[in-house]
């Protein structure tokens, strides 16, 4: 039992320490891979732990250690009023991605911690939004101009005496102000208003010159297809009256006959009147001799 007694207490020793370390109690500091940790002495620090793993012993109750999150951070920054090129101005949205690049340039900048980060960071990457965007006109804006890609590195530059490193800046949001938001719709329904109407006008006059142009190509196929039949009745009216001189050449009596019952067609209908002398010449063939003889 004495010899099982010694490694039982040795083992239980040993959990005792890495249990503690995990909680950052105890003489052993172990460090993640996510997070730094800070070793104090009264106060003072005298080890910086970057890298993951068991990194050293330390005095319980007399030196504290501090843990920071290695992690990249979110920093979403509240929008701001920025005037650009063409004393425009916007309401430009960002967010900005860091991580804690020295823990000990971090907590002697911040002794407050994160929140004392933030504030700073907003307020020096939130001037240099500012400085960048206030030279771009709109459609570079828009258009995420270059002058927008260094702003990490611009802003890491700034920030990294105060133990951070700022990975990237990105505009998220470009809005009018609403009076101007206001004034900018209206000019564009104008504008929209100003195209319709020259459009509409440009129909108009296309339009106008479409039926002058189909009246005219109108009436210069009803001219020709008058002077087409005008030239087709002629020829009807001789083929016709060749056709009469051919028929009245052959037998001049019969011709006289025929034309004289088309006339009696054309001219006697159901109660018809004429006044003229029963020897009268229009009624040579209802005289029943006549008709005897022919």
């Amino acid at each position: 039992m004495r010899l099982l007694f010694v490694p039982i207490v040795l083992g239980a020793a040993a959990v005792g320490i890495i249990w503690g370390a995990q909680i950052d109690f105890g003489p052993l500091v172990i460090n993640r891979v996510d997070e730094y940790r800070l070793i104090l002495r009264l106060g003072n620090p005298i080890a910086e732990i970057e890298e993951p793993g068991i990194a050293q012993l330390r005095i319980p109750l007399i030196d504290e250690v501090q843990v920071f999150d290695k992690k990249i951070q979110y920093l979403n920054a509240a929008a701001a009023e920025i005037e650009i090129a063409g004393n425009e101005r916007l309401i430009i949205d960002y967010y900005v991605l860091w991580q804690i690049d020295s823990p000990l340039e971090f907590r002697r900048s911040f002794p407050k911690g994160i929140e004392e980060a933030r504030k700073r960071i907003q307020r020096t990457v939130g001037s240099l939004v500012g400085d960048a965007v206030g030279t771009l006109t709109m459609a570079e804006l828009l258009a995420r101009a270059e002058a927008l890609d260094s702003l990490d590195d611009q802003a890491t530059l700034e920030l990294t005496s105060n133990g951070i490193r700022v990975v990237d800046v990105r505009i998220n949001r470009t809005e009018l102000p609403l009076p101007t938001e206001n004034a900018t719709f209206e000019q564009m329904r104008e504008q929209r208003r100003a195209i319709s109407r020259q459009k509409r006008a440009v129909g108009a006059r296309e339009a106008r010159e479409i039926r002058a142009k189909a009246d005219r190509e109108a009436r210069e196929l009803v001219a020709q297809a008058n002077a087409d039949s005008e030239v087709l009745r002629g020829e009807g009216d001789a083929e016709a009256a060749r056709i009469y001189a051919n028929a009245y050449g052959r037998n001049p009596e019969f011709y006289a006959f025929v034309r004289s019952l088309a006339a009696y067609r054309k001219t006697l209908g159901d109660r018809t009147t004429m006044i003229v002398p029963p020897d009268h010449e229009f009624f040579k063939y209802l005289d029943p001799k006549v008709s005897s003889q022919n």
